[in-house]
Parts: structure tokens; sequence; C-alpha cells
């Protein structure tokens, strides 16, 4: 089984994760370009309300660097899933490759003789001290 059968059998098939993967990058992008814009000087001129754009402007600031995060938080979730089909494709061929060995000495042990197995040869003997 490789990584988009079993994101297939997940319910997720490889148009769709390519889907997601490209809607997390649009939304990213869109959370950049339309991140909030700064308080201009709208609450006049008197002394509290220069203190209310300030605060304002601070509040603006954070909620600006938290959009940001959140950008960021989604391009990297779409860079894991592409990773995560990555892994699972990787495992799929360690996996196949470990359990083929396993068949192979499994055929090698299973035969009721060395000679009578054609897949597995004994070590050639070689003789000690040389």
């Amino acid at each position: 089984m490789y990584a988009l059968d079993l994101l297939e059998d997940l319910g997720l098939p490889e148009d769709l994760i390519e889907d997601v993967r490209g809607m997390l990058g649009r939304n990213a992008d869109d959370l950049e370009t339309n991140n909030v814009k700064p308080i201009g000087d709208v609450f006049g001129g008197s002394h509290a309300g220069g203190l209310l754009g300030h605060h304002s402007s601070v509040a603006q600031q954070h909620v600006a660097r938290a959009v940001l995060q959140m950008a960021a938080g989604l391009r990297g979730y779409r860079d894991n899933l592409a990773g995560f089909v990555d892994d699972v494709g990787d495992t799929d061929v360690a996996n196949a490759t470990a359990l083929n060995s396993i068949a192979t000495a499994t055929a090698c042990v299973a035969a009721p003789s060395f000679q009578a197995n054609s897949a597995c040869t004994l070590p050639a003997s070689t003789t000690e001290g040389d």
C-alpha cells in the first residue's frame, strides 16, 4: 500500500489533499495581504482622544502580528501535510523492503534442507587461520 492509497483509505484522495494545500497557501496570502491597517488620528485632538488612539494603535499592532503568525501557521500546516504524504510513502517502501527480507529468510529456513532449497545457499567454507 502506498501513501496515496492509505490517504484514500482514510477518505483523502490526492486531489483533495492538493486542494487543501492550495487553500491553505491562498488563505495565508490573503491574511497577509488583507491584514488590519493602522489606525489614524480618528479619535480627535484631545488628550483622551490621543490616548485612545495610542492604545488602539498598540492593539492593532498585536492583532497584525497575530494575523501574520496565523498565516505562518497555515503555511506550516500546508508543508506538514506534504511531509506527511512523503513520510507515509517512505515508510511503505521501508516496510516493504523489510517484509521482503523476512519472507526470503523464512523461505530459507522453512525448506526441509538447504540442499533442497535453491533460493538459499550455504556460506562458502573457509579454512580457519586464513
